[in-house]
């Protein structure tokens, strides 16, 4: 079963076309063949023939990709709205192209991309084209885990056989011990862990590496996805809406705001 045939696609009509389709490409890597153009609109009846005509242009464009494509059209807030209509249309993920906003206007608006990801109760993907030679192929996927019950969550769709990956990093970033005795046992727990999970993994790629390091969790996850080259980050998040300050949430969030490298995330079960 593919757990990720369908999905629907935030739209704003103002990504740029090119990168816009190359998402499209990504997503084909995951096994999607059905999508759903989202957007949310606002404006006069006159403008919204325009936004028709755009959107009515883009389907038509994903749908010489190979995709079974709709659009839809709503009214509203943006990020409330594009996680309602995506849980109407019983998707299975969500896919964003973010658009990071400059610092002082995000700390005085705030993102609507961050706001859909604190809403969302399916998994988001954030499609990042900040290098140059991004892949329109999965190759590489670097998952961050924390051995908690976010792990349970994220391994369906990791060993899932139309995710078309061909490497897999498991990468911890823990905190070191006090002292040495203690550090010995905390990084013998550590690799046991990401050897068990390496085996379950394993039948569904040609090369499971493991990685453990210790320090910041965001900068250790966007280094270590940038020394190995990765095309997609996949991430966990907690299951219930905690304050930013919550550390795997903000952590999600961080990365994929910062982040060169696309990232997918999937929420707990509620």
């Amino acid at each position: 079963m593919n757990m990720l045939r369908s999905a629907a696609v935030k739209v704003g009509l103002n990504e740029p076309r090119t990168r816009f389709l190359d998402m499209l490409r990504l997503m084909q890597s995951f096994g999607t063949s059905q999508v759903h153009l989202v957007h949310i609109a606002s404006g006069s009846h006159r403008k919204m023939e325009a936004v028709e005509q755009k959107l009515a242009e883009l389907t038509d464009a994903v749908r010489e990709l190979g995709f079974e494509a709709s659009a839809v059209i709503k009214g509203g807030s943006v990020p409330s709205k594009t996680v309602s209509v995506s849980r109407e249309l019983e998707v299975d993920y969500l896919a964003v192209y973010w658009l990071p906003k400059a610092v002082l206007v995000q700390a005085i608006m705030g993102s609507i991309d961050a706001d859909i990801l604190r809403l969302s109760d399916m998994p988001v993907l954030v499609y990042n084209r900040s290098l140059m030679n991004a892949s329109t192929r999965l190759q590489k996927v670097l998952y961050a885990t924390d051995f908690q019950a976010t792990d349970a969550n994220v391994l369906p769709y990791l060993v899932n056989k139309e995710f078309q990956a061909e490497e897999l990093f498991l990468l911890h970033v823990g905190e070191r011990a006090p002292d040495p005795a203690t550090e010995h046992t905390r990084q013998q727990c550590v690799q046991s862990n990401l050897e068990r999970l390496a085996e379950e993994c394993a039948p569904a790629y040609e090369k499971v590496h493991t990685l453990h390091v210790v320090g910041s969790h965001r900068h250790q996850i966007l280094r270590q996805a940038d020394a190995n080259k990765v095309d997609l980050i996949v991430m966990g998040k907690a299951d219930t809406p905690k304050p930013l300050k919550n550390l795997l949430g903000s952590t999600a969030e961080a990365v994929a705001d910062k982040s060169r490298r696309s990232v997918f995330i999937v929420p707990g079960v509620s």
